[in-house]
């Protein structure tokens, strides 16, 4: 018997690390797995041409995803007790389009979002509203919270 997958996008942001802590709790009650994944564009290397190839703005800072998504995982587990261990997987390429094949595979989809805007804004734009079309299983969308 196949072990269920609760996938979970997680881009750092609040509400993604609140989706990842909802997929690991939903996960210890259902005998899943998580699996979380964190999709990048990837930047391109621009270097300004000088004389014998010397960068005067000094060397670019570089992004590293896997550690970016390795560190919140870490965060979000250490603040639950008996957290389960956690898949982690980074992509190259658009969030919802790598999240909506991988859903295909999950038996649920976990994203949290920024809740900006109208109803009718959220649904027609955004990861949010393509995994809510597309996903191949049910998605869970983890509202912002609000403090104050």
């Amino acid at each position: 018997m196949r072990t269920p997958v609760i996938l979970v996008g997680v881009d750092g942001s609040t509400e993604s690390r609140a989706a990842l802590r909802w997929a690991l709790e939903e996960a210890a009650h259902r005998g899943a797995r998580v699996e979380a994944m964190l999709a990048y564009q990837q930047e391109p290397v621009v270097v300004p041409a000088v004389p014998m190839g010397l960068n005067p703005y000094g060397e670019m800072p570089r992004r590293h995803p896997a550690r970016e998504l390795h560190a919140t995982v870490q965060q979000v587990r250490t603040t639950m007790f008996n957290a389960p261990d956690v898949a982690e997987c980074v992509v190259v390429g658009d969030a919802a389009d790598h999240l909506v094949e991988a859903s295909k595979h999950a038996e649920l989809l976990v994203i949290g979002t920024r809740g900006r805007g109208a109803v009718r804004e959220f649904l027609a734009h955004g990861v949010a509203a393509n995994c809510l079309r597309h996903a191949g299983c049910p998605v869970v969308v983890i509202p912002p919270t609000t403090t104050g």
